[in-house]
């Protein structure tokens, strides 16, 4: 009766401490709930009943007991706290959601594997033991490297994803066919674009390797000697009528005077983005001669502690903790007197679209402008956005393809005088699927 009464009780308490576990972000999970009380009187009980006979037919001490108690209690502590968050900031990626044993009368086949992967991404303590995990691999071999990523030379980190290692060979080139459908979608964009007296450039940002390919792991030769965003430049340029802007010169000089992108991260820092702004704003006051180019006076630039962390992240690695502040400090550049104000707004959080509205009180700004742009111009927009009446910047990051019949009511409510598509050289490709607004 006693052992009864003990393993009640520690159900209960087991339950309680499993409470993460059936308390989805979708609500009270029942089934769940009725598995878990079921195994854990099961699990409680026969405890109960091992640690009697631990005691009574082996003899041990109470020692020993308290010991097995605590080995046993420990492997309890990962359901202690679920992490009910949507997107880990650390590894740049979206969790695993949680899919529940039964949904619409429908049993969930795949239930095990489902919870093993919502598990694994959402337990407590995860990212104390990947951190640690992460420090003590870099003190012993400073070599990490796994499917996402991979550490250069000194402590420069260079991502795998998105076929960033091929393109860094120059391993795939685009075929002609490829090539006249880029011709094909960017000339019919240019021709939606000019019916709303909208001029239309193109933006191609290099990928860090191409511009710090010196610190780049050896191992990794050359396939080609252009590189496919350098083929696609010439072939714009050369067979349409499109400006396109490559910033690869611009980024080259800055790099003489600064680091031009994060050490730890994908992304171009402030001194990039800005040698950037100045190449890209260069070519549209050709067009706009009012256009202002907003020079470093209207600055404070500050050195601080704030770097790019995902291709760290990918690797496991706390890299404030890991690495030397010199390597995780830059020059943030903030608008003096700053008279664009903006909102950060979900229009479709199915298709992940979102934008960035500005408006400014400068009642000198006339020209309005439309940025369709990667994570790269998040670097920027807040102060492109000085430079006009009104600027929108569609975001399009995480390697997603541009919607441009979805935003088109959107930009010709906004009529704007530029229109801008911007890309990182790994998601070129973007080009190829470019689908032009239906003409009203």
């Amino acid at each position: 009766m006693r052992r009864l009464i003990i393993s009640i009780i520690l159900t209960l308490l087991l339950t309680v401490w499993a409470k993460g576990l059936y308390f989805t972000g979708d609500g009270f999970d029942w089934k769940l709930f009725v598995i878990i009380i079921t195994l854990s009187y099961m699990i409680c009980y026969k405890l109960v009943q091992y640690l009697a006979q631990f005691k009574i037919v082996e003899n041990n001490s109470r020692i020993d007991i308290v010991f097995v108690v605590c080995i046993i209690a420990f492997m309890f502590v990962p359901i202690l706290r679920i992490d009910r968050g949507q997107i880990s900031v650390q590894e740049n990626r979206t969790l695993a959601e949680y899919k529940p044993l039964i949904k619409d009368g429908l049993v969930n086949y795949s239930f095990g594997k489902d919870f093993e992967n919502w598990f694994n991404d959402r337990f407590f303590g995860r990212k104390f033991f990947i951190d640690t995990n992460s420090a003590v691999n870099w003190f012993i071999n400073k070599k990490l490297k796994n499917q996402r990523a991979m550490a250069g030379k000194d402590n420069w980190l260079f991502t795998k994803r998105w076929n960033s290692v091929e393109m860094f060979q120059n391993k795939y080139l685009y075929s002609d066919d490829e090539l006249q459908e880029i011709k094909k979608n960017i000339e019919g964009l240019q021709a939606w674009l000019a019916k709303r007296n909208t001029r239309f450039y193109i933006m191609l940002v290099p990928d860090k390797e191409r511009v710090y390919g010196e610190f780049y792991p050896k191992g990794f030769e050359k396939v080609n000697k252009q590189a496919k965003i350098e083929q696609l430049y010439a072939f714009i340029r050369q067979h349409t009528t499109v400006p396109v802007i490559y910033v690869y010169d611009a980024l080259m000089e800055a790099k003489k005077q600064h680091i031009v992108y994060y050490k730890t991260g994908t992304h171009w820092n402030h001194r990039g983005a800005y040698a950037g702004y100045k190449a890209l704003f260069g070519r549209l006051k050709k067009d706009f001669p009012s256009l202002h180019i907003m020079t470093e006076d209207e600055f404070d630039i500050v050195p601080k502690l704030e770097a790019d962390v995902d291709i760290a992240s990918a690797l496991d690695i706390d890299a404030y903790k890991i690495f030397p502040k010199e390597d995780m400090t830059y020059d943030v550049f903030r608008v003096k007197n700053p008279r664009a104000e903006g909102k950060h707004t979900y229009l479709e959080k199915e298709k992940k679209i979102e934008t960035f509205d500005y408006v400014s009180s400068d009642p000198a700004k006339k020209l309005k402008a439309v940025f369709y742009a990667d994570s790269m111009f998040l670097r920027m927009n807040w102060y492109v956005a000085e430079s006009f009446k009104r600027m929108q910047h569609i975001y399009v990051g995480y390697g997603r393809d541009y919607d441009l019949p979805f935003m088109g009511q959107d930009i010709r409510d906004i009529a704007p005088d530029i229109f801008v598509l911007e890309t990182g050289e790994r998601f070129l490709d973007r080009l190829l699927k470019i689908e032009v607004p239906e003409v009203e």
